[in-house]
C-alpha cells in the first residue's frame, strides 16, 4: 500500500499539471457533494424520513400550523442562533440521536422527547419568532411570561418555558396529547363529570389548564404570583380529587403564611367573625350558619366549611387569578355584596344618605369618584371596620 502511494506521488510530481487539474476537480466535487448533503440535512425530509422512528414527528410537523411560510424546516425551532447553536445541534443532539438510532433504543417514535439541554433552544426560538408583530395575537403575553418563574418542589426558582403550557403543539407529546384528548372529551360531553385524578406538581397543571381553562392560566401568567414562582400546587395543593371537592377554592389559611399581616387584620373584623342574624330563645344565629340560596353568595365570609374553619375568604375580594391590588381597591369589589337588597342596602348612594353626601362632596372637591377604600382601609389595612375620613369630609 505504501509502495502504491509512493508511485502516485512520483506520478503527480512528473505530471503536475494533470495532477493539479485532477485535485481541483476532486475538491470541487467534494465541496458540491458536501453542500448538497448539508442542504439536505437542513430539510425536514432528512430528519423525518431517514430514521423510521421520526416518521410520526415528520408527519405531525407537516400537518401542524407551524409548517408555514415562516417555518420551513426543523432547524427553525431546534437549532440555536449562530455557530454555537449549529455545532450543539449537530455534534451534541445529532451524534446522540444517531447513536440511539443505531442501538435501536426507540422502537416507537412517540416516546422520544427532546433532550433537557435542548429545551432552552426551542423556547428561545419560540420567543424570537413570536416577538415579531405579525406572529402573535397578544403582544402583552410574552412580556408577562418573561417575568414569570416557577418554584420547583426542591425550592429552586427557574424560568417558565413556553413548552410547559403549549405541550404537544407540533409533535406528539404524551402529556400534551392527553390534555388535548381530555379537553375534547369534556367539550363533547359537557354534562358528564369526567375529572382527572392523581397528584400534580410545579407546572404540570399548566399544560392541561391551558386547554381547559385558558383564561385562568393567562390571568396567572399576568399576575404577581407567577413572577414570584408561586405555582398552582402551592395554593391549591397537588391532589386533584381534593381540589375538585373544594370547587377549586383555596382556604385563607393557605394564603396566611405569605400574607400574614393582611390575614391577621382581616381575621379581627366582623367579615371573619360573623354577624348576628337572629337572636332565638336558645341560640344565636350568625352569618357563620348562613347557607340559604342567594344569601351565601354575599355572606360568604365567616362561613364554616369542612375543609376551612377560619371563616375567611380572600377570593371574595381578590377574584380571578391576577390577584390585582388595583382591582381589589375598586368599589365594585365591595359592591358585589354591600349593595344588598332593599331592606339592607349598605351602599345607599341617594343624596339624602350619608354615603351619598360623602360621595358628592368628595367628587366635587377632587374631581374624581371616591371608592370605598378612600375611607375604609385608607391606611393600607385589611381591617375595614377602621376608617379614616379625608379632610374634605370632616364636619359633614
Amino acid at each position: 500500500m505504501i509502495e502504491s502511494l509512493l508511485r502516485w506521488i512520483e506520478w503527480a510530481q512528473r505530471n503536475k499539471r494533470t495532477a493539479g487539474i485532477g485535485l481541483g476537480i476532486f475538491l470541487l466535487v467534494f465541496i458540491i457533494v458536501n453542500l448538497q448533503i448539508y442542504h439536505y440535512s437542513e430539510t425536514p425530509e432528512f430528519c423525518g424520513t431517514l430514521c423510521h422512528e421520526m416518521d410520526i414527528h415528520y408527519s405531525s410537523f407537516k400537518a401542524s400550523p407551524h409548517h408555514n411560510k415562516h417555518v420551513h424546516n426543523c432547524h427553525a425551532c431546534h437549532v440555536g442562533p449562530g455557530i454555537g447553536g449549529f455545532l450543539h445541534a449537530k455534534l451534541s443532539d445529532g451524534l446522540h440521536d444517531t447513536k440511539e438510532h443505531l442501538k435501536g433504543t426507540f422502537t416507537d417514535g412517540r416516546v422520544i422527547e427532546i433532550a433537557d439541554d435542548s429545551v432552552p433552544t426551542v423556547n428561545i426560538n419560540c420567543v424570537n419568532c413570536h416577538s415579531k408583530k405579525d406572529y402573535t395575537k397578544d403582544p402583552t403575553h410574552l412580556p408577562a411570561v418573561a417575568k414569570s418563574t416557577k418554584k420547583l418542589s426542591e425550592g429552586i426558582f427557574k424560568v417558565l418555558w413556553c413548552t410547559e403550557c403549549h405541550a404537544g403543539l407540533v409533535h406528539p407529546n404524551m402529556p400534551g396529547d392527553l390534555f388535548k384528548a381530555y379537553t375534547e372529551m369534556k367539550k363533547a360531553h359537557p354534562q358528564e363529570k369526567i375529572e382527572p385524578i392523581g397528584t400534580f406538581k410545579d407546572v404540570e397543571c399548566l399544560g392541561c389548564h391551558k386547554n381547559v381553562t385558558p383564561q385562568v392560566v393567562k390571568e396567572w401568567t399576568n399576575g404577581l404570583h407567577s413572577q414570584k414562582g408561586v405555582t398552582c400546587d402551592a395554593c391549591h395543593g397537588n391532589d386533584h380529587t381534593v381540589i375538585k371537592e373544594r370547587g377549586g377554592q383555596v382556604p385563607a389559611s393557605t394564603c396566611s403564611p405569605c400574607h400574614e399581616k393582611a390575614y391577621g387584620e382581616f381575621a379581627q373584623t366582623k367579615h371573619a367573625t360573623g354577624r348576628t342574624v337572629a337572636q332565638l330563645p336558645h341560640t344565636t344565629v350568625t352569618t357563620k350558619e348562613l347557607s340559604m340560596y342567594l344569601c351565601k353568595d354575599c355572606h360568604r365570609f365567616s362561613q364554616i366549611r369542612p375543609w376551612d374553619q377560619s371563616g375567611v375568604d380572600c377570593y371574595a375580594c381578590h377574584t380571578g387569578h391576577t390577584f390585582s391590588k388595583a382591582q381589589a381597591l375598586e368599589s365594585n369589589a365591595c359592591e358585589k355584596c354591600h349593595i344588598g337588597g332593599p331592606d339592607h342596602a349598605q351602599l345607599d348612594m341617594k343624596e339624602t344618605s350619608l354615603h351619598g353626601r360623602f360621595y358628592s362632596k368628595l367628587r366635587a372637591k377632587t374631581g374624581k369618584a371616591p371608592s370605598c377604600q378612600t375611607c375604609h382601609g385608607s391606611e393600607k389595612t385589611h381591617n375595614f371596620e377602621h376608617y379614616k375620613l379625608p379632610e374634605a369630609l370632616k364636619g359633614i
